[in-house]
């Protein structure tokens, strides 16, 4: 559960008893509300005008499922901030009085816009026995819930394959940070620099047999698969390494955990972002420093870093340590193809 947009599901609940309920004796103290939550709410709401009382005129959905704002938005910003805020529809419709609103320049948008909102409103006729109904969009009966306020802020959304595992995964903040513009393709590889016409050639510093995209150095690369081979090897998970069939990071490490026993799956996930996270280093470090380190040489200092990852408190990776060797302190055994 995301705890912020928990929080903002509470504050929505707040406005929600406040709009619909004024005898609550907070219900006229000023209003703080995040613009964020304040727009999700405003969307969120439609009203069905009994009596009009509870109703704002200007800012409130009552007019065919709009507010008048969608409607007459020209008219809308010729009226001044505190009205919009007061006037009700109980005060606006009889008589028109909505009309001495209108304070601003009477542009010829502001006249049509005046129009549409007169010919709307001129056939309306308020129930005065009958209160107000708000309409909550997001549940079949129309009434509010907490639930469905949180889950109302993820509509639309994308999931971005591997990003769960991510989160639950143990591993030093930086580390994860790059693993996350991984999964976004978010990563400035050779293939994105060309593509944004900012360096001619795209091969792959690693193998220079492929564009260098950032799922191609992870997984796709032979350079990258014989780290991932020598590895997982160590662990008996060698069955598990990226084959020439992968073409995307998440793609491969979503399915192949699945193999896993849910104990191991721990320790596998902090694996891949600390492998990862080093093949990256290496390739920047051929990019820019013109430095290089063979194979062996890389996966010694997975190795290593693994141990410091243990000492500084990420446990999972213990059966990694375990695997590679009797620890002493910091000595590990030294890693051999």
């Amino acid at each position: 559960m995301d705890l912020q947009t928990f929080g903002y599901a509470l504050r929505m609940r707040w406005l929600w008893f406040k709009k619909t309920d004024s005898s609550r004796p907070w219900a006229q103290l000023p209003d703080q509300t995040e613009p964020l939550v304040a727009a999700m709410f405003h969307a969120s709401i439609q009203v069905q005008v009994g009596n009009g009382r509870s109703t704002l005129f200007w800012s409130d959905r009552w007019l065919q499922g709009k507010c008048i704002q969608e409607l007459a938005p020209c008219l809308f910003n010729a009226v001044g901030c505190r009205t919009v805020k007061t006037r009700t529809v109980a005060q606006g419709l009889p008589n028109d009085s909505w009309v001495r609103d209108i304070k601003g320049a009477l542009t010829v948008q502001v006249i049509l816009d005046f129009f549409l909102v007169w010919d709307a409103t001129g056939n309306l006729v308020l129930q005065n026995e009958v209160q107000d109904m708000f309409l909550w969009k997001w549940t079949n009966d129309h009434r509010f819930s907490t639930a469905s306020a949180y889950r109302a802020f993820f509509i639309g959304q994308t999931e971005i394959p591997g990003a769960k595992i991510l989160k639950k995964a143990r591993a030093p903040g930086k580390c994860k940070f790059f693993i996350w513009l991984a999964l976004h393709d978010r990563c400035w590889t050779a293939e994105r620099r060309k593509r944004h016409n900012l360096q001619d050639n795209d091969s792959c510093i690693l193998c220079a047999q492929e564009s260098e995209s950032i799922a191609h150095l992870l997984v796709g690369c032979s350079f990258t698969r014989e780290v991932w081979y020598h590895i997982l090897l160590r662990l008996r998970w060698h069955a598990l390494t990226p084959d020439r069939q992968c073409f995307d990071l998440a793609d491969w490490w979503t399915s192949v955990r699945k193999r896993l026993q849910k104990t191991d799956r721990p320790c596998f996930d902090s694996l891949v972002i600390l492998t990862s996270w080093f093949i990256w280093n290496e390739r920047n470090r051929r990019t820019f420093d013109n430095g290089v380190k063979t194979v062996v040489q890389l996966i010694s200092a997975v190795q290593e870093e693994a141990l410091n990852w243990v000492l500084a408190g990420f446990k999972q990776l213990e059966v990694f340590t375990a695997a590679i060797g009797s620890v002493t302190g910091r000595q590990i055994v030294p890693f051999v193809i």
